[in-house]
Parts: structure tokens; C-alpha cells; sequence
């Protein structure tokens, strides 16, 4: 009984309170009350919002990495087409007359490629390859020069068949390319190797890190002036008999994915294995 008058005077109590406050808060007795809580509860709040806000922004901000990454490719791209287009003004600058007289340059505006995408690589040691998914069907022949996207060479074309090709990536061991420093106007010739690095191999002369390597054109098996890379290291001097210089393409090789064989030049000389 006693358990029982308790739990009633309880029950009674909690119903007198809520009246209470409910009559209270009709005619206003409890306002202070309610400014003293806002002011206490506040600077709760805001500590709250302070320390998941970083956390729901970076949630929010999760689905644009993939956009991130499609924007820095989109602007390597850009890069390389512009770094490209400079040489192809400061080639013209300094040796269009030569060129003109004694390699027979032809603007670049009549040139025609045809797009290719890469459907299978050949990367096994000493051998860097790969394979396009047009062929003579589209005009590619064996010894036809092969550029990335933007330009920059890739390689030749060492087979064709109706519907595919096989390209030699300049970085293959059995690759080489007649090149010129574009600062220095120094020949040599840009060698491929096992472990799919480049050198620019040349007798003596001025070579600096940063300086541009082109096609040459000397040979016949590549149209001059275009880009491959540039000199990333050099060891030696310049009265060294022979100096390593380390070659970094302008394209990475190993995510080729689209191609552009140039259809419009014709090797004059083919070195083909």
C-alpha cells in the first residue's frame, strides 16, 4: 500500500507540474527562463557545428575527386598540345628556310592522321609495342609515324593488317630516332631501352636539363621538328667523348590510349624489324 501511495503521489506530481508549465507558458512566467537556456545551449551548438562541419564537407566533397582527376588529365593534355605548339613556332622561327630547302617541309596544315584507339600492349623486356585497332583498311602502312593525342611522338608502325596495326613505341630497345636539341641545334639520336627509358646520344656539344628534343628529320623516317621529349638528366661535360642524357616524353607511354598515325608522310627510309 504504501509502494502503491507513492507511485500515485508520483504520478499526481508530474501532472501538477505539467499543468504548471504549460499555464506558465501561456501567460509568459517562464521567458527568463527561456533567454537564460538560448544563451547556455548556443555556444553548444555552434561548438557542435564547428567540429562536424570539416567532416560533412569532405563527405560532400567525395564525389568530386573523379572531376578533379578528369581535369588534371584534361590539362596535361592541354599542356603537352601547347608545349608542342611552341616548339613547332620556334622550329619554324629559327629553321623554316633550311628546312624548306633541303628536307622539303610541308606545312603542318596539310597533314592528315587517322585517330586510332590501343587495344593491346607487348611490354615484355627489350620490347615495348602496341597494338591500334585500324589498319590498311583506313589507309595505316608499315613505316607510317605515329603521335599521342597531342603530338608528341609515340612511334611507327612496324605491321599492318586489314582492321589492326602494330606499333614500335620509341621507347622500345630497338628504337631509335635521328633528334636535335632545339636550344642548341646539337644532332644525335634518341635511343630506347630495355627498362623502357629514353637517351639522346650525341659526340659533344651543349646540353642543358630542360632543353627540347625533336625529330631531326635526317634519314627521311620522320617528318622534322616534332617533339619527343625533353633532356631530364645529363651526365658528363662538354668535352666529354661520351655523356649520358636522360630523355622524359612529353607522353607517358604506359597510358596511351588514343593515337594519331600520320597518314600524309611517307618514310623515305625504312629500318624496320
Amino acid at each position: 500500500m504504501l509502494v502503491v501511495s507513492r507511485y500515485g503521489w508520483w504520478i499526481a506530481a508530474m501532472l501538477s507540474l505539467a499543468v504548471f508549465l504549460m499555464l506558465a507558458g501561456q501567460f509568459g512566467v517562464l521567458q527568463p527562463f527561456e533567454g537564460l537556456f538560448l544563451r547556455v545551449s548556443t555556444p553548444v551548438e555552434r561548438g557542435l557545428e564547428a567540429t562536424f562541419r570539416p567532416v560533412a564537407n569532405v563527405l560532400s566533397d567525395a564525389g568530386g575527386f573523379d572531376d578533379l582527376r578528369a581535369e588534371n588529365n584534361r590539362l596535361r593534355l592541354e599542356n603537352e598540345t601547347l608545349k608542342n605548339e611552341i616548339v613547332q613556332l620556334e622550329q619554324e622561327n629559327a629553321q623554316i628556310e633550311d628546312l624548306l630547302k633541303a628536307l622539303g617541309v610541308s606545312s603542318s596544315a596539310d597533314d592528315t592522321y587517322v585517330v586510332s584507339r590501343v587495344i593491346a600492349r607487348d611490354s615484355s623486356p627489350f620490347t615495348d609495342r602496341v597494338r591500334i585497332d585500324q589498319g590498311t583498311n583506313a589507309g595505316i602502312r608499315t613505316g607510317m609515324v605515329v603521335f599521342s593525342s597531342g603530338l608528341s611522338l609515340v612511334g611507327t608502325v612496324i605491321e599492318a593488317r586489314d582492321t589492326y596495326a602494330w606499333v614500335r613505341l620509341i621507347t622500345d630497345a630497338s628504337s631509335k630516332v635521328n633528334g636535335q636539341i632545339v636550344e642548341s641545334q646539337i644532332n644525335g639520336s634518341v635511343q630506347g631501352h630495355a627498362d623502357r627509358s629514353l637517351t639522346f646520344e650525341l659526340t659533344q656539344g651543349n646540353v642543358n636539363v630542360g632543353d627540347t628534343i625533336v625529330t631531326s628529320g635526317i634519314g627521311g623516317n620522320y617528318p622534322p621538328g616534332r617533339t619527343i621529349g625533353t633532356v631530364a638528366a645529363v651526365s658528363g661535360t662538354p668535352q666529354d667523348i661520351s655523356r649520358t642524357v636522360r630523355i622524359e616524353p612529353l607522353v607517358r607511354m604506359g597510358t596511351l590510349e588514343i593515337v594519331q598515325v600520320l597518314t600524309s608522310f611517307q618514310a623515305q627510309r625504312l629500318d624496320l624489324d
